[in-house]
């Protein structure tokens, strides 16, 4: 009977290694996610929705739910007690249970990632309307002030070679846009931790009810109420009251962000179409780097893409459609 069973041993080690090489790397993301956005929370606690998920595929959604109440008195009584905390805390233990009761229905992952990160979203806005966002200016300020000290003990601009006047110049400037964009920015680092736990489902969970997995890349797109939301930003923005137009600034930020990801995924789609090679791919990706405002020519590409449909026209002329009639994942 041993010798039947040595050669799964193995595999199991193997794919022991893999998902723990998952999980580092989710948490690595998470983490690179949360080091320059301050948080009520610490990093760590981005992984819960995917601990909650996991649990409850194994004991089901009644003992899941009874284990995420559990997990919450244990973080009160490991001393996280502020109000706030504990909110994101149970929000995001919720969140886990929505990926598990998702992957049970077998709803599409954008759909999932949608349905988990709204109640996420719902409560930090709560948290930034009721005095959060005084707190979180407050630590940003304090990174800004530990900034100065270290350049003033050890003159690190020299190396950048600015001038401590230009450096104190650009900490300035930084300043204020962060703080203007501080809600937009805190809103897509929770997208971004809830896309990561997604992400970790897909891979990690693809037996039995296993979760679903996105759409390739190539396909993404920004869902159509998108283009709606970039004319109601514009519009607050053009009213010149201070209070629409910082709302403006911050629901057009993510927005542009959406449709830069967007350019991205029509460069990508029409590098397939076309056979392109890889070479010439990383070529173009060394140019961006090398010169980012070339990043301003795919955030044009994406928002008009939302029109043109530039992947449709290009490889089934206009009026073709893709295989399901869907044009791929929208998110």
């Amino acid at each position: 009977m041993s010798n039947i069973a040595e050669p799964g041993r193995p595999a199991a080690l193997l794919e022991a290694a893999r998902a723990l090489g998952v999980l580092l790397l989710g948490a690595g993301l998470i983490a690179v996610a949360s080091s320059d956005v301050p948080a009520p929370i610490p990093w760590g606690y981005g992984l819960l929705p995917i601990g909650i998920l996991w649990l409850a595929r194994r004991v089901g959604l009644l003992l899941g739910a009874l284990a995420a109440t559990a997990t919450l008195g244990a973080v009160y009584s490991a001393g996280l007690k502020e109000p706030s905390q504990l909110f994101f805390v149970a929000v995001l233990a919720g969140s886990g249970l929505s990926l598990a009761s998702c992957a049970r229905r077998g709803v599409r992952a954008s759909t999932t990632l949608v349905l988990a990160a709204t109640p996420v979203l719902a409560v930090g806005a709560a948290y930034l309307v009721f005095g959060g966002l005084d707190e979180l200016s407050r630590l940003l300020m304090a990174r800004l002030e530990e900034l100065r000290h270290l350049e003033s003990e050890h003159r690190f601009s020299e190396s950048l070679g600015l001038s401590s006047a230009d450096f104190e110049q650009t900490l300035q400037q930084t300043g204020k846009i962060w703080t203007l964009l501080l809600p937009s920015l805190f809103a897509m680092k929770w997208i971004l931790v809830m896309a990561i736990n997604c992400w970790l489902a897909s891979v990690l969970f693809q037996d039995g009810e296993g979760f679903p997995s996105f759409a390739e890349f190539s396909t993404w797109r920004v869902h159509r109420v998108g283009a709606w939301a970039v004319a109601l930003a514009l519009l607050l923005i053009a009213t010149r009251l201070r209070p629409a137009v910082e709302a403006g600034v911050n629901l057009a930020f993510p927005l542009a962000v959406a449709y830069t990801v967007q350019g991205f995924a029509v460069a990508r789609f029409m590098s397939i179409a076309f056979e392109l090679r890889g070479i010439i791919q990383a070529a173009m990706l060394v140019l961006i780097v090398l010169m980012p405002i070339l990043l301003l020519v795919f955030l044009g590409i994406g928002f008009f893409d939302a029109w043109y449909d530039f992947r449709r026209r290009a490889v089934l002329g206009r009026t073709g459609s893709y295989g399901d009639g869907t044009g791929g994942d929208e998110g």
